[in-house]
């Protein structure tokens, strides 16, 4: 069985911002719909995960973005389990344009729990067969604390919704990163586009929760910020990212 799955698409009206590139959330959703499709493959996704009271859930990723396609244009996506590192299940992805050249590589960090006690599972351990792709790096990054800037601003509030709820019955990893875009303002995402793009997921947020967005900027270089979910239920930080621009 071909250790990396791949597929193809083509970019949709829906797909694209009002730059006409494709936009970062929506990218997020193919390489997790990648990585979805070849754990169901492979025997151990959500339907087989399930029913035995198993959970996916993404803790920690790093992104890099060369280019942006634009609408219609075919793009081809490539994701693989890559290692087990401590209790992380490490997922490598390719993004590549109609040239077959690519244009975005990025690397995560899943943990396999427990539905009920949350408690961390071993992916080879249950499945010591399993053979991963450790030879093929998109990115060589680790899982790492994202540091804060010393000064973050509050950028605005709001609620989880209906809309942004997944199967896991909280806000979809992908959801973030869109109300991360939108602590930018309009001309900003004119002029700039993301060059690197570092998340943390901490905890979750579930359907009518109160939260807040903080940004912060690295005052040695203005196009790197700091990004901060805040859920005022408990009050603790459920997301941070950090966002280098070009």
């Amino acid at each position: 069985m071909n250790p990396i799955w791949e597929t193809t698409t083509k970019i949709r009206a829906f797909d694209v911002d009002a730059n006409d590139r494709l936009k970062v959330n929506t990218i997020l959703d193919y390489f997790q719909d990648a990585a979805s499709n070849d754990a169901e493959r492979l025997g151990f996704g959500y339907s087989d995960f399930v029913p035995m009271g198993l959970t996916w859930v993404l803790s920690w990723a790093k992104f890099e973005f060369l280019d942006y396609p634009k609408f219609m244009d075919e793009v081809k996506i490539q994701s693989w389990g890559k290692k087990q590192i401590k209790l992380y299940s490490m997922r490598d992805y390719l993004l590549f344009n109609s040239k077959d050249e690519v244009i975005c590589n990025g690397t995560s960090a899943w943990l396999l729990l427990d539905s009920k006690s949350l408690r961390p599972k071993i992916l080879p351990q249950l499945f010591p067969e399993l053979k991963m792709l450790d030879s093929k790096d998109a990115l060589s990054d680790f899982p790492q604390k994202i540091i804060p800037t010393t000064e973050t601003e509050i950028t605005y509030s709001t609620q989880i919704r209906y809309s942004d709820i997944d199967l896991n019955q909280h806000a979809n990893n992908a959801k973030y990163i869109e109300l991360m875009l939108d602590c930018f303002e309009n001309d900003f995402h004119r002029e700039h586009t993301i060059k690197s793009l570092t998340v943390s997921y901490i905890a979750q947020s579930k359907y009518g929760d109160e939260i807040q967005l903080f940004k912060g900027t690295e005052k040695d270089n203005p196009l790197n910020h700091y990004i901060e979910v805040k859920n005022m239920t408990g009050n603790k930080i459920v997301f941070q990212a950090m966002v280098e621009w070009n």
